[in-house]
């Protein structure tokens, strides 16, 4: 009998990495179509950022734009090589970049805590290059932060985290976190935008373990 394996994928190298191009994918942003705010700024003093990678970006976004203090979200592309990536290119495999949502927020009103433990609820973060059926380096799972002051806070998180889940029986947790800079996250098109507002009856699974994460604030 013969069997067939679908391949691991493997991040790209830098050096093999698709060149890119070197205009914005996305020149006009519209308003956020659920929240009526800018999706790029500028952004007011106080507000702060965090980007976050679950997997699928549809239906991650949605979840982020739901949540009191949660000013404004896009959807995009980071942690990768190549500049201004199109989807295509980012599913190809050969820009390094995962999917993004870039949630904008009022700490005041929501902590990056509760940020990152809602994430971490939604998804499995033991699966590698994948969630679910989505296989590919484009859904690992991922916290980018602007400092690295957050960048601890949510290492912190994620270990704890992943303490839990080996208690319940998961692998290693494998989420990526680290500080980027602003220009390093590329909107995706605009169809991508806000897509499950646009489409109500849009596809996006969450794959959530059940394990609650345990931050309170």
């Amino acid at each position: 009998m013969a069997w067939f394996f679908t391949p691991q994928p493997e991040m790209v190298s830098p050096g093999n990495a698709l060149k890119g191009g070197s205009h914005p994918v996305l020149e006009n942003p519209q308003p956020h179509t659920v929240l009526g705010t800018p999706i790029t700024g500028p952004w007011r003093q106080g507000q702060k950022r965090v980007w976050i990678g679950l997997g699928c970006f549809w239906g991650v976004e949605q979840m982020y734009w739901q949540i009191d203090g949660v000013e404004s979200t896009s959807v995009g592309y980071a942690g990768g090589y190549t500049p201004n990536p199109t989807y295509r290119e980012v599913c190809s495999g050969r820009t390094g970049h995962t999917e993004i949502v870039e949630v904008v927020y009022d700490p005041e009103r929501v902590s990056l805590g509760q940020l990152v433990a809602a994430g971490l609820e939604a998804h499995d973060p033991t699966q590698g290059y994948r969630q679910g059926n989505d296989v590919g380096t484009q859904y690992r799972s991922a916290f980018y932060t602007e400092t690295e002051e957050d960048a601890d806070i949510v290492r912190g998180i994620v270990a704890s985290y992943g303490e839990t889940l080996r208690r319940h029986g998961f692998g290693e947790i494998t989420t990526e976190v680290s500080v980027i800079e602003p220009s390093d996250y590329y909107l995706a098109e605009d169809y991508h935008q806000q897509y499950l507002d646009k489409n109500p009856e849009g596809y996006c699974p969450q794959h959530s373990t059940g394990i609650p994460c345990g931050v309170e604030g």
